[in-house]
């Protein structure tokens, strides 16, 4: 089954600000965080079911060298990723937002 992928402007703005902490350390570190998250985002494109609902019908995947989880919501067909946060975030942050 062919499932959609649909990112929130504030998730945009979660990874932008994550790619600039890493490239201000440095630049290899900033695209190997990319790397690690365009491949667990992949594993979501094809494994939505996989990962467990934590809370409020958001599921959390961890990547595996970098303290962030993706946050998503799947519904039908649809994934939207709603954030992705520093483990050291409380996800409540945006839920009020």
């Amino acid at each position: 089954m062919t499932y959609k992928i649909i990112t929130t402007p504030e998730t945009e703005k979660d990874i932008e600000e994550a790619i600039k902490w890493y490239k201000d350390i440095q630049i290899g570190l900033a695209l190997s965080f990319i790397n690690e998250l365009q491949a667990v985002r992949r594993f979501i494109h094809h494994n939505p079911n996989k990962i467990q609902v934590r809370y409020n019908n958001i599921r959390v995947v961890f990547l595996k060298r970098f303290p962030y989880g993706i946050h998503y919501k799947f519904e039908k067909e649809i994934i939207t990723i709603v954030a992705i946060f520093h483990t050291s975030q409380n996800p409540k942050k945006w839920e009020n937002s």
